[in-house]
């Protein structure tokens, strides 16, 4: 068997592997009404904050797993989503238990009264990118469009047919297929742990204390907050990063199984308008 044989049958290989976990977390995985079962009939508001802007989003950098401090644009984006924040009553609060979502967390709870309880969850962290970890953004890319068979001089374009091929899994399981350590999730992965996190969240409002809505923060990260829509909105969801301490809203009627998307995205000087 030749070279180019070999390592044919291996990226077959590697193919099947990654689709055969997709499937798994596809049957593993709740569907929308099942996570919604879990509130146990009790109406639930889930905001979910994406958390500052840090050195390594300016600098675009992959972020994952890893830290940068917030910038001071960063701080005061904080303090305009914890401004807008406060006209709400929360009674659950959630975050990564990364330092920038920790930061931008800490920040929206300071300007809450009362303060509602907050738990800091590894579930909700960023997709882990493995070594490519702070790693030029568009070295990475650039390695994702050559794994696909694309020309890199024409970037944009060729991500966007990758895309439209693979969707979005594919994108983010041929980071992971390109990462020597072998530490970088697949798609499948990242979905399991949105599903479990979510189950935990939901779980806890279903239980809290009182009768009415119960209202949820979660502070979480730009990728990852797209992994938590698809599981309630898959149809609405879009694949897209969204902006720096942006709010995306999703609630649950009161005896209802149907999650509802409120807002995808908005930022406090857009809710300010």
């Amino acid at each position: 068997m030749t070279d180019d044989q070999h390592t044919a049958q291996a990226d077959t290989a590697q193919a099947d592997a990654a689709q055969a976990e997709a499937a798994q977390a596809d049957a593993g995985q709740h569907l929308p009404e099942e996570l919604a079962a879990f509130a146990a009939g009790r109406a639930v508001r889930l905001r979910i904050v994406r958390h500052a802007e840090t050195e390594h989003n300016i600098n675009h950098l992959m972020q994952g797993w890893s830290d940068s401090p917030i910038t001071e644009p960063g701080h005061r984006q904080i303090a305009a989503v914890a401004r807008h924040l406060a006209q709400h009553r929360f009674d659950l609060a959630f975050s990564s238990d990364l330092q920038r979502t920790r930061t931008t967390a800490e920040g929206i709870l300071a300007a809450l009264d009362p303060q509602p309880p907050i738990e800091y969850s590894e579930l909700l962290r960023e997709w882990n990118f493995g070594a490519h970890e702070e790693r030029p953004a568009a070295d990475v890319w650039q390695e994702v469009i050559v794994e696909h068979g694309f020309e890199v001089d024409r970037e944009l374009s060729a991500l966007r047919a990758i895309g439209e091929q693979v969707g979005w899994r594919g994108l983010f399981d041929t980071i992971a297929k390109l990462d020597s350590s072998g530490q970088a999730e697949q798609a499948a992965a990242t979905v399991m742990r949105a599903d479990a996190a979510l189950e935990h969240v939901i779980r806890a409002a279903g239980s809290a204390a009182g009768e009415g809505e119960v209202e949820v923060l979660i502070v979480s990260h730009g990728g990852f907050i797209t992994s938590l829509l698809r599981q309630l909105v898959p149809e609405l969801t879009p694949d897209v990063i969204l902006p720096n301490c942006s709010i995306s809203t999703v609630s649950l009627p009161a005896g209802t199984l149907v999650w509802q998307l409120d807002g995808l995205g908005e930022v406090a000087a857009d809710l300010a308008g």
